[in-house]
């Protein structure tokens, strides 16, 4: 018997999960309660159990949300995957040393010079190598009591400074550590 984790969404499940999460941030409503066990599912499962409901949401998300923020963000990784496909970065360094803990490699996006010229170029549902702030959402959830999400869960992963992006090996660098 299969024991690994299936998530399956319809497909207005997932566009109405992806606009909340788009809407959280730009018209600063709460969270529904699809879209709170979608981020819990996203976190609690390790790579080999996402599924295309996951990346389906996050494709549609990436598309239509320009971030505000422009940081510098860091994935750990054994190997270097191919572009285009989509994940967890963090926005600070010694989570990803952690993550690594020290072996492999080290991708840095700076997502300002890659984002400079986006709104000039694209509209919504077009954008190119956009991320989205999945730790802002755990923090604005802290902040506004919750949001159905348990304390410990928040404390737990509010730390990781967690961004969902496509990996672009043409505008990141990577390095190995050493």
């Amino acid at each position: 018997m299969d024991q690994r984790f299936h998530y399956r969404l319809s497909k207005n499940q997932k566009s109405a999960i992806a606009q909340n999460l788009i809407d959280i941030l730009e018209k600063d409503i709460e969270i529904t309660e699809h879209t709170r066990r979608f981020i819990c599912n996203w976190i609690l499962t390790g790579p080999e159990e996402k599924r295309k409901a996951f990346f389906d949401v996050w494709d549609i998300v990436l598309k239509n949300y320009l971030p505000k923020t422009r940081p510098i963000l860091f994935r750990a990784c054994v190997r270097i995957g191919k572009s285009d496909k989509i994940t967890s970065f963090t926005g600070r360094l010694e989570s990803a040393k952690r993550f690594s803990n020290g072996k492999g490699f080290l991708i840095i996006f700076d997502t300002n010079e890659t984002l400079q010229f986006v709104e000039k170029l694209y509209k919504a549902g077009e954008y190119k190598r956009t991320f989205y702030p999945l730790g802002n959402v755990l923090k604005k959830a802290r902040n506004s009591g919750g949001w159905g999400f348990t304390e410990r869960f928040l404390n737990d992963f509010i730390g990781e400074d967690e961004y969902i992006m496509r990996i672009d090996q043409g505008y990141s660098y990577s390095l190995r550590w050493i």
